[in-house]
């Protein structure tokens, strides 16, 4: 609901959604080694860590998973309801 509303559009909010959580992860495979530290704190595998599916390689607890899907969530949300209120005022 958040990308929706930020986005003003549901084809696009779905293809963002589609796209961060289905194609970004495996096109970051094909960053150079020292590129992908912030690969861990992508939703999808923040989500595994939180599900406690990690590799070994994730540095993500639990705990810190469960935290970096919240502030995902609160940054879409308030991004929204700040284009909300700026267009719709």
């Amino acid at each position: 609901m958040g990308l929706g509303a930020l986005l003003r559009n549901t084809a696009a909010a779905i293809t963002t959604f589609v796209g961060v959580f289905f194609v970004l992860p495996p096109l970051t495979q094909l960053l150079p080694e020292s590129w992908s530290g912030f690969v861990p704190y992508l939703p999808s595998e923040a989500g595994s860590a939180l599900w406690g599916t990690t590799t070994s390689d994730n540095p993500l607890s639990p705990g810190a998973g469960l935290a970096v899907l919240c502030a995902y969530t609160v940054a879409v949300i308030a991004l929204a309801a700040w284009r909300i209120r700026r267009s719709d005022a």
